[in-house]
């Protein structure tokens, strides 16, 4: 008779929370108490000595996953051209009836003071989704115990992580696979710099399972909610050093193998997401130095040359040349073609060099057409330099000219 009332009490039990159950992955879910391994150990054991999901290399019945991750920080190192994506947790989880049944089994013929205050813990949490047990993912799928969905960060170069991954068992048999910390690098060489450092980039990472047969993926009502939180603060949850997140979507996608009629399927969590390169630091520090330098060095033209025009030019021409080598040590890897930074210094040198150019040209015109050295040319009246005046009104559009047509090039060159 004990037996038969014990039998009721946790039938009843499992239906009144069940009716009244939440979604797991709801927000409301994170407010609810969590225990780490509420069932007794003895109970937590029998329950995995008696699952065996992983024994079968296929999927017999049809399993959604419904996934969950949150991306804590992106990380760009564009010398070694790798991105590292920080993820504070990943996880998805499916419902197993027969794990349902088996803690149903391995509840039913215990009937100690311990289960009844854990029952009556279940009933006051008006919810079945309490995590009761806690097993050791990899050593799980490593002994059958439960299904190796083979999940893989698609053309990811290195994945590590200092925690070990857990298998998480709820009360209404809920299997959740959960990893914590991961560091994801990718290769990003193909990333466009033209544009640099007004540069935007966009990346996709895909999450997806290796088991092509009977598996589908959907996204969480967490990670929904997750990713609605992070559109109203504008992504700033994300720890992005350098950039700003313009866009951060992801869905399920499922592509099909062989042929459009074909059964298998990969079926995967894509990830894709736009940065801008915050680029006011490189405005301030290399860009306008440049144009300073450009505008400078035009200027200098409407020196007189015996005013000692030709010692400015050349130390205008060094001053390029010195921070061309300081700001060429950018982060950025040798690229094939140019990009603005490129086009800046290209317009600069162009303009030193043409007006060097027309320097040298009209110190030669002086010393051996007129006759005149540097400090005699003053003391010609103005009539008798006439020539040289007009050479100099010309040498200031002809200089103008050269300077837009260098500038339209690169801007041309660069974003047409």
């Amino acid at each position: 008779m004990i037996r038969f009332f014990g039998f009721i009490l946790i039938f009843l039990t499992i239906f009144i929370s069940r009716a009244i159950s939440i979604e797991v992955t709801s927000l409301e879910a994170e407010k609810r108490l969590e225990f780490s391994e509420l069932f007794p150990k003895r109970i937590c054991d029998n329950i995995y000595d008696k699952s065996t999901f992983g024994t079968e290399k296929k999927l017999k019945e049809y399993v959604t996953l419904k996934n969950f991750f949150n991306l804590k920080r992106i990380n760009l190192d564009e010398q070694n051209s790798s991105l590292s994506l920080f993820l504070d947790q990943r996880s998805f989880y499916y419902t197993e009836p027969k794990l349902n049944l088996i803690i149903f089994n391995s509840l039913s013929d215990d009937f100690s003071d311990e289960m009844s205050a854990i029952n009556k813990k279940v009933i006051e949490a008006k919810t079945q989704k309490i995590v009761v047990c806690e097993y050791d993912l990899n050593k799980s799928i490593a002994e059958g115990k439960f299904f190796d969905f083979q999940m893989t960060y698609q053309d990811s170069t290195k994945v590590e992580s200092n925690i070990h991954p857990k298998i998480l068992i709820f009360y209404d048999g809920t299997v959740e696979y959960i990893y914590y910390d991961e560091v994801v690098t990718y290769n990003i060489s193909d990333f466009n710099y033209k544009k640099y450092p007004f540069d935007e980039q966009s990346f996709k990472f895909v999450v997806y399972s290796k088991v092509f047969e009977n598996v589908s993926f959907r996204t969480s009502d967490k990670f929904k909610i997750l990713n609605d939180e992070m559109r109203k603060v504008n992504f700033t949850n994300i720890s992005s050093p350098g950039w700003t997140i313009n866009q951060f979507i992801s869905y399920p996608y499922m592509e099909t193998l062989v042929d459009a009629y074909s059964d298998y399927a990969k079926h995967s969590i894509t990830t894709e997401f736009l940065i801008q390169r915050n680029s006011i630091s490189f405005v301030f520090k290399f860009i306008m130095p440049i144009v300073m330098i450009i505008m400078v060095t035009y200027f200098t033209i409407f020196i007189p040359f015996e005013f000692h025009r030709i010692e400015v030019c050349i130390t205008l021409v060094l001053s390029l040349v010195a921070f061309n080598l300081v700001a060429a040590a950018s982060k950025i890897p040798d690229m094939p073609y140019l990009n603005v930074f490129d086009w800046f210094i290209f317009t600069a040198y162009i303009n030193a060099i043409s007006v060097l150019i027309v320097t040298f040209i009209e110190s030669i015109y002086v010393g051996h057409f007129m006759g005149y050295g540097t400090k005699e040319i003053l003391g010609v009246p103005r009539h008798e330099k006439a020539g040289l005046l007009i050479f100099r009104k010309i040498s200031w559009v002809i200089l103008l000219i050269i300077l837009i047509i260098s500038a339209l090039i690169g801007y041309f060159y660069i974003y047409k």
